[in-house]
């Protein structure tokens, strides 16, 4: 008899879930029963619940070697921001053009698109760096003749995540585009993308320059809406990612006014944010913005302004105490205090649009629930009909 058959079931589990992945990845080898409750569902959500640090996700470009880099770094919980230290994740791609957009980060799981000006025919990847698996979705079901630009969006409701792809037709009379879009939802649970149906969407986001914010299960995108005296007005648009309905979430009248080309969303702790720049020659700045009670419009507030003349390009992130993080033009990432209104540089170093921070954890999604051929739990992997694991 095994030695594990001595041990209590419901021990064994609770000592089990306290480990990082790593170790857990080992001990799949252990015995049949072991790799069985480690790569199950129910252990892999209940890991994930378990799971609690303060790990953040870098990325940046690094133009000398021509390399994407993909960093853990371990944070110090109180104070100033700081990292006390670093570790490289090996990074399994290799985008066309550079480095590939980060559409967002959920539970482990990251969602990369290589779409910057590029062929928006490339595929959507979800990667979980921690298992090294990732999910190369099925090529998308609306792809029109005409000319026209996509939107991503990525979340999770319940234990399914998805990827929700926005189409925006250009017009042949103007430069404008035809409303709504059409929309389709993949979902990793089935593999598959559907077409949604009935969407109301009166809002164009922003082309190529997107990116997403996801809050209480709610991705939101800076957007616009064309008036009636040939101008626009900003907002904000959210999909509800749990029962895929799209609605506006208004801003203030100094950022509804504001050209959607200057603003960009934000997480700020648990807070939606947006960024308001001002890029006129010797007064360039950045108003970061708070959305105080999440959905309650008059809550909007400035928190600071940062002036971007002192060698800061742009804010890439905020740490948890409003702190933010900025790509300064040596191309380097440092943690700015708005208090004394000094950088700290971080010693990590790329391109200054490269630059992503996001919060991370540990998960076991995408673990392969059974061995290959050779018993490897990373070979190769194709699902009939949809995505592929690899």
């Amino acid at each position: 008899m095994a030695e594990a058959d001595y041990f209590p079931a419901e021990l064994l589990i609770e000592i089990l879930l306290r480990l990082p992945v790593k170790s857990l990845i080992r001990f799949t080898a252990v015995c049949k029963s072991w790799h069985a409750l480690i790569t199950s569902p129910a252990f892999i959500s209940s890991h994930l619940s378990n799971t609690r640090n303060r790990t953040l996700l870098a990325r940046r470009y690094d133009k000398h070697d021509k390399r994407e880099r993909y960093s853990l770094l371990e944070v110090a919980g109180d104070g100033p921001f700081a990292v006390n230290c670093s570790s490289e994740l090996g990074f399994p791609f290799k985008s066309q053009i550079g480095y590939f957009r980060i559409v967002g980060s959920c539970d482990g799981l990251v969602c990369l698109s290589d779409d910057f000006f590029a062929n928006p025919s490339q595929p959507v990847i979800l990667w979980n760096p921690s298992v090294r698996n990732h999910v190369v979705l099925p090529k998308p079901t609306i792809n029109p003749i005409a000319p026209h630009i996509f939107v991503l969006g990525f979340g999770v409701a319940g234990d399914d995540y998805k990827v929700v792809r926005l189409v925006y037709c250009r017009k042949l009379d103007d430069f404008g585009f035809v409303l709504p879009p059409q929309v389709e939802v993949f979902s990793l649970k089935t593999g598959r993308w559907r077409r949604a149906r009935r969407v109301d969407v009166r809002l164009q986001v922003l082309e190529f320059m997107w990116c997403q914010a996801f809050l209480n299960g709610v991705v939101h995108w800076i957007a616009y809406e064309s008036t009636n005296d040939d101008s626009s007005r900003s907002s904000i648009l959210t999909f509800r990612v749990g029962d895929e309905v799209f609605d506006e979430m208004k801003l203030p009248s100094e950022l509804a006014t504001e050209a959607v080309t200057n603003l960009c969303i934000s997480l700020i702790g648990e807070s939606l944010g947006v960024l308001k720049y001002y890029r006129e020659a010797g007064s360039e700045s950045c108003d970061v913005w708070m959305m105080k009670e999440y959905g309650a419009g008059e809550s909007w507030a400035k928190l600071y302004k940062i002036d971007l003349f002192n060698g800061i390009e742009k804010v890439v992130a905020f740490w948890k105490s409003g702190e933010a993080l900025v790509a300064l033009q040596g191309l380097q990432l440092a943690a700015y205090n708005q208090e004394t209104r000094q950088t700290k540089e971080l010693g990590i170093h790329g391109t200054t649009r490269s630059f992503f921070v996001d919060n991370y954890v540990e998960s076991l999604l995408l673990m392969r629930g059974h061995g290959g051929a050779n018993g490897d739990p990373f070979e190769d992997l194709s699902l009939e009909d949809g995505c592929c694991i690899v």
